[in-house]
């Protein structure tokens, strides 16, 4: 069997493999509509009072400039040095947002309003340790004449077309990411959802991975999953970002009824996952293949394709279903990342091929309905118990194939000794415990 390649990031880092590939156009687009002015800062201060401008931390990233960054922006306007210009994008209700320029207009609106005294200036050090309303008038009037050069993007852009714009002009130290510009683009009820889900302890205990909430790691994981569950894998066919956004600018504002049908749906695909792989799923393994050592052990991620299959395909079932199926499933899912470095490969690589979300959809489908079949019993003809297991790997770990021991209960699987298409019966008295590995790769006719 194939290696999967270990990881080669820190363990500890948070971030999760996100990448949707890029949008491309369908049509070519219109002339972009984009106004060049040149505003006082006392008029886009009082826009802010006012409620013109829209500075939103849910979805920009909060405010981070300190004091002396700060100050020494408005010391920059006292000298005269030029300034980056700042990009805003008009809403549908004629709002400005902020595309670039997040952390020189929050310096400028809160000097204006005295929240800050100037520190670590170098050219006016004179000015230091006053807050506006201490500076002279002269100062002051001079700051509020001072103009910044802002680009402001027409209403009536398309989302498509904005969503590019917004990739390329945020440049505030880290770019927005995807779920970030979609957090400012589409908002509306289907946005609130998506928040409202994240902060579930369904979806945190079935995840198990701290700082998902960071940069909306996992509100583009929901988002991921309401998009399948909706549209079905067989629509994503113009790549990732596109079928994403096509998804959230047609339910951007979805009925109640329709977020009602999300939460049922999401709730019974958590709980089933739970039932399922309990702490450990949407994850891949560590492989090792060394005669001293056979199997791996989960990596510390979640695996973001992963989750879109594995949740939205575990909705179509009811939690009892999914109860008696258990054991079926687990195995299912083990042996398919044991045995199909294809479906490894669509999982991990150019996740936003189509060909490769067609199969990795397709391929688990088929073993998840082979699983739950017609819901028997666990102990059915076929299928030796996962207690069953434990007891056998807790009394002895050793393979029964290659005579190693086998590390974790996970990479274990129960054969039967004398083979089932022999007459071999599924009872306890022929079941012996073997690496997963060796059961896959043993001869069918030994």
């Amino acid at each position: 069997m194939s290696e999967i390649e270990e990881l080669r990031e820190d363990d500890l880092n948070t971030e999760i493999d996100l990448d949707e590939g890029d949008l491309t156009l369908e049509t070519p687009a219109s002339p972009l509509n984009l106004n060049k002015n040149d505003r006082n800062l006392a008029e886009l201060s009082r826009w802010h009072q006012l409620g013109r401008i829209v500075i939103d931390p849910e979805w920009q990233r909060k405010y981070v400039w300190d004091n002396k960054r700060a100050s020494r922006l408005i010391e920059s306007f006292l000298i005269d040095l030029p300034i980056p210009v700042i990009y805003l994008a008009i809403n549908e209700s004629g709002k400005y947002e902020v595309i670039d320029g997040l952390q020189r207009l929050t310096s400028v609106f809160n000097f204006f309003a005295n929240e800050y005294a100037l520190t670590g200036l170098e050219i006016q050090p004179d000015l230091n340790k006053k807050k506006f309303s201490d500076l002279p008038a002269d100062i002051q009037a001079k700051l509020e004449d001072t103009t910044l050069r802002t680009f402001e993007l027409a209403k009536n852009t398309s989302h498509e077309l904005r969503f590019l714009i917004f990739e390329r002009l945020n440049t505030g130290g880290m770019a927005l990411n995807d779920m970030e510009i979609r957090n400012c683009l589409y908002r509306g009820s289907l946005n609130s959802l998506l928040k409202e889900l994240a902060e579930t302890d369904d979806f945190k205990m079935c995840v198990n991975q701290k700082g998902l909430d960071r940069r909306m790691q996992d509100r583009a994981l929901l988002l991921r999953y309401l998009a399948f569950y909706e549209k079905t894998y067989h629509k994503a066919k113009k790549g990732l970002k596109a079928f994403f956004n096509e998804f959230f600018e047609t339910y951007q504002n979805a009925p109640e009824e329709k977020l009602r049908e999300y939460r049922v749906a999401f709730k019974r695909s958590m709980r089933g996952c739970q039932t399922v792989f309990g702490d450990k799923a949407f994850r891949l393994r560590r492989v090792y293949s060394s005669k001293s050592q056979k199997g791996g052990e989960w990596t510390p991620r979640i695996n973001a394709t992963i989750f879109q299959v594995l949740a939205v395909s575990l909705a179509e079932y009811d939690i009892g279903q999914l109860t008696r199926s258990a054991d079926r499933i687990r195995e299912a899912y083990l042996d398919l990342i044991s045995s199909d470095q294809r479906w490894i490969e669509a999982v991990s690589q150019s996740t936003g091929d189509p060909v490769k979300i067609d199969y990795s959809f397709s391929t688990w489908n088929e073993r998840l309905e082979q699983a739950v079949g017609a819901n028997e019993p666990n102990d059915g003809k076929r299928l030796f118990t996962f207690a069953l297991k434990e007891e056998m790997f807790a009394q002895n770990s050793t393979c029964s194939i290659c005579g190693q021991r086998i590390n974790l209960i996970n990479d274990s699987a129960l054969d039967h000794d004398t083979q089932y298409w022999r007459g071999g019966k599924t009872i306890p008295d022929n079941a012996r415990l073997v690496h997963r590995q060796c059961n896959w790769q043993r001869s069918r006719t030994e």
